[in-house]
């Protein structure tokens, strides 16, 4: 490494050093997983743990908990409740974000073939109004959504080969009503990857949580049934800009 990235890089070493081992840790996961590192060497100087890190993460961390992200993601299937990390205030403000309603994008084939929960019951959601604003910014644009949601750019094409085209996909609207067992994602769920975060944020800052759906809306059940889903179907189309 040259001596001006050197320079430019630790402004940002030195907050991670003065910052609590779980926001160290965070940034460190949120930078790994994120879109930090396509910023600029212009940027980076103005790059520290408050600039990936949700306030209200960084706050919502139980002070005197043992766990901390890095612990909480090593035991992966096994992983702590998050109430056993999380304040409780931080856990009632982060799904009020909900209170309007939830939704979450599909790949049309699959849902129609398994219905809209995993293999537990379980599927994640964004708030429906967080949904939109990432709609709305990425212009339907797949890779641009594809990035915003953390994701590499070729998620929404067949086969995950750029040089294919693109899934059809839509989304689902759960009502307020319909969101059962509303919580913050443990990590435990079948639909968590790699890339999860501990503290209900996608890697780029998007709020997540999980809700249960009945079994009788998932095609691993022999009383499969699209008759008995939660949540309304709205269309989306994708396309690229550029």
């Amino acid at each position: 490494m040259g001596k001006i990235d050197v320079d430019a890089i630790r402004p940002l070493l030195r907050a991670l050093d003065d910052a609590p081992v779980h926001v160290r840790q965070l940034a460190d996961m949120f930078r790994k997983h994120g879109n930090a590192h396509k910023r600029n060497k212009g940027d980076i100087t103005d790059l520290d743990d408050r600039d990936l890190v949700p306030d209200s993460l960084q706050n919502g961390w139980k002070s005197d908990s043992d766990w901390t992200p890095d612990s909480v993601v090593s035991w992966k299937g096994d992983a702590p409740d998050p109430s056993d990390y999380l304040d409780d205030d931080y856990i009632t403000q982060h799904l009020d974000q909900f209170k309007d309603g939830a939704s979450r994008i599909y790949f049309s084939d699959s849902l129609h073939q398994y219905g809209p929960g995993q293999a537990d019951n379980s599927t994640f959601v964004f708030p429906t109004s967080e949904l939109q604003r990432v709609l709305d910014e990425t212009g339907g644009d797949a890779h641009a959504l594809a990035d915003a949601l953390g994701m590499k750019p070729e998620w929404f094409h067949v086969d995950n080969d750029l040089n294919k085209p693109l899934k059809d996909v839509e989304i689902r609207n759960f009502a307020p009503e319909e969101l059962t067992n509303l919580r913050v994602p443990s990590g435990n769920e079948a639909g968590a990857n790699e890339n999860w975060i501990p503290g209900g944020y996608l890697p780029t800052g998007v709020p997540e949580a999980v809700i249960d759906v009945p079994e009788s809306a998932t095609g691993t059940k022999v009383d499969y049934n699209p008759g008995l889903w939660p949540g309304t179907g709205q269309g989306l189309t994708l396309g690229l800009n550029s």
